[in-house]
This record gives C-alpha cells, sequence and structure tokens, in this order.
C-alpha cells in the first residue's frame, strides 16, 4: 500500500506544479487563471498535508497544508463555473456556500489537529451531503449549459473536464470519507489522480478559441459560401419574417429542426457566420431589438416590462435585465425613462 500510495502521491505532485507552470505560460490572466491556480495550490496541499505516517512533513507545516486544502472543492467548483457558466461573476451565493462548507470542513480539521474536541456524529454525514451537493451543482450547470453552447470544441470539454473531477469528488467522499477511512489518505491521493492527469493532458491540448478565460470568443470569419448565404435566408425568414424568436424555450436543435439542418451545422454558421459563442446571445439580440421599439412607443407606456418580456420569448424577469443591459448598455426601466 505503502510503495502504490508513494507512486501515485509523487507523481501527481509533479503533475500539478507542471500544471500550473503551463497555465501561468499560456493562459491569460482572468478569474479562470486564478482560480485554476488556487485549485492546483489547494490539491498540492492536500496531497503533500494528508499522508501516511512515513511521509509525514513537520507538524507546523502539515497543520498549515491541511486548513489550505478545506478550499479544494470550493475552488474546483469556482474554476467550473467560470469555465461553463455564461456570465460567471462571484456572488454572495458563491461566498456563502463556500463559507458555509469551508467552515464545516475546517472544524473536522481542528478537531483533527486536538485543537477542539469531538464533533457530533451527525457532522461528517452533513460535510459528505454538501460536497455532493456542490459536485452535482458542477456538473447540472455544465450539463444545461452545453445544448446552448455553440463551441463544438468547448461543448466536447464541458463532458471531459466536468466528469473527471466530479469522478474524483465523488470517489473520494464515497471511499476515502466512508469506506476505506482506515487508508483514507491514499485513496483520496488515488482518487483526485485522474483529475490531475486529466486537466494536465487538457491544459496540453487546449485551444484558446474553444476557451478565452473571460475574454470575447472570436472565431476568424470565412468568405459566406451559396451554402451559408441560403442558410442565412433561411434564418432571417424564420427569426425576422415569421418572428421565430418568440418561441419560449427555443434551443439551438428545435430551430435546425424547423430549418431543416444539422444542429452541428447551425451551431458552426452562427459561432463562425454570425459571431456568437452561444445561442441565448444570439436569440436574445432579436427579442431585445423588438423590445426596444415596444419601449420606445407611447401606446406601450402602460405594459409593464415584466409583460414585454414575456410577450417576446424570455421566460422571467432577471434574465431579460441581464441580457438587455449586456446588449444596450442600460437597465430596461431606464431605456423606458430616456
Amino acid at each position: 500500500m505503502l510503495l502504490l500510495d508513494a507512486f501515485f502521491r509523487f507523481s501527481g505532485t509533479g503533475l500539478l506544479l507542471f500544471t500550473m507552470v503551463l497555465a501561468v505560460r499560456d493562459l491569460p490572466r482572468s478569474t479562470s487563471f486564478y482560480l485554476l491556480i488556487l485549485t492546483n495550490f489547494c490539491l498540492l496541499s492536500h496531497y503533500l498535508g494528508f499522508t501516511p505516517v512515513e511521509f509525514e512533513l513537520p507538524s507546523t507545516v502539515r497543520s498549515f497544508l491541511r486548513v489550505v486544502d478545506v478550499f479544494l472543492l470550493f475552488f474546483v467548483w469556482l474554476f467550473s463555473l467560470s469555465l461553463f457558466k455564461q456570465d460567471f461573476r462571484l456572488n454572495i451565493f458563491h461566498l456563502f456556500s463556500g463559507l458555509l462548507i469551508c467552515g464545516f470542513m475546517l472544524a473536522e480539521r481542528l478537531v483533527n489537529f486536538s485543537w477542539i474536541n469531538g464533533l457530533p456524529a451527525w457532522w461528517a454525514v452533513v460535510v459528505n451531503v454538501m460536497a455532493f451537493l456542490m459536485v452535482s451543482h458542477m456538473v447540472l450547470v455544465t450539463l444545461i449549459g452545453r445544448s446552448d453552447d455553440l463551441l463544438e470544441k468547448r461543448r466536447s470539454s464541458r463532458l471531459y473536464l466536468v466528469f473527471i473531477i466530479a469522478i474524483s469528488a465523488i470517489l473520494t467522499i464515497l471511499l476515502g470519507s466512508v469506506l476505506l477511512q482506515q487508508h483514507q489518505a491514499t485513496v483520496n491521493v488515488i482518487s483526485l489522480w485522474p483529475a490531475i492527469v486529466g486537466i494536465s493532458f487538457w491544459l496540453i491540448r487546449i485551444e484558446k478559441s474553444a476557451f478565452a478565460f473571460d475574454s470575447p470568443v472570436q472565431q476568424e470569419k470565412s468568405p459566406m459560401s451559396t451554402r451559408d448565404t441560403l442558410l442565412l435566408e433561411k434564418l432571417n425568414t424564420m427569426l425576422v419574417v415569421k418572428h421565430g424568436y418568440l418561441q419560449n424555450n427555443l434551443s439551438v436543435d428545435e430551430l435546425a429542426k424547423q430549418l431543416g439542418v444539422s444542429s452541428t451545422r447551425l451551431r458552426t454558421f452562427i459561432n463562425q457566420q454570425l459571431g456568437f459563442d452561444n445561442f441565448s446571445s444570439y436569440i436574445n439580440s432579436f427579442r431585445i431589438d423588438a423590445i426596444k421599439v415596444a419601449l420606445r412607443a407611447i401606446e406601450n407606456e402602460h405594459i409593464p416590462i415584466l409583460t414585454l418580456a414575456l410577450n417576446h420569448g424570455f421566460n422571467s424577469l432577471p434574465p431579460f435585465n441581464r441580457a438587455f443591459k449586456k446588449l444596450v448598455g442600460v437597465t430596461p426601466s431606464k431605456y423606458r425613462k430616456n
């Protein structure tokens, strides 16, 4: 068991350092970049701080590393959201969730250090449930956003990157914390190793056209062919003439079906020829143009903004407000007032 631990622990440590060097060399400084560095630092702290007795560092160093690795799952969660959640911004929900789970985990560390007395039996169950919910949220956000994503390479990376992280996290929770507690340090190292290898491999192959790390994704436009021109005419007929953008929950798959083309073909066209990197932004551009006209019309002064948003394909007010301000630069109420 000790030799197995040594192989996974020290090879994983080397890969973590290698990944951090690649990130510093290749990635632009952004929210995703810093979260990746913090994730790797927490992983490194876990690998070096939670070890069998034979590999233990001095107690002061070990205590510091064990406190740092409390934030590991939190930063993994934020890193995944920053890559795949449209218009990700750190908010009070993220901070509260991180404070909650990290606080519970820190209490367990303090017990391990004998700085406080034991915790109730249900404490570990709560920690595992919160960790499972955080991983589940990460996977759910990624899968929901995949249908809206127009970049095929990023769509593939959603499944690749998030699932190796999710599998490693679940193995760590189930095996290390529940089933094999007597070998938890070794089990955790082995469970996290696939994620480290996967992220390192992903960074080696990463293409900035698929991940702009907070910068707008720009694809180089090629000359529009006759086939492209015909597809553009179909799109204009469906969305401009027939007002297809008014359909609630319109997806790229549904629109492709109505146009008689494959969804892959439609995604590539909207991305490379029209310059959009997600389908909702493309459809919302039609909706908001129409809503701007409605807001300027005197006969609509008595109609609430929410009603106009719902009548033009939006499902609720917050997404509409965010989309409107992003495209127009002001809130709908201020636009109407002006």
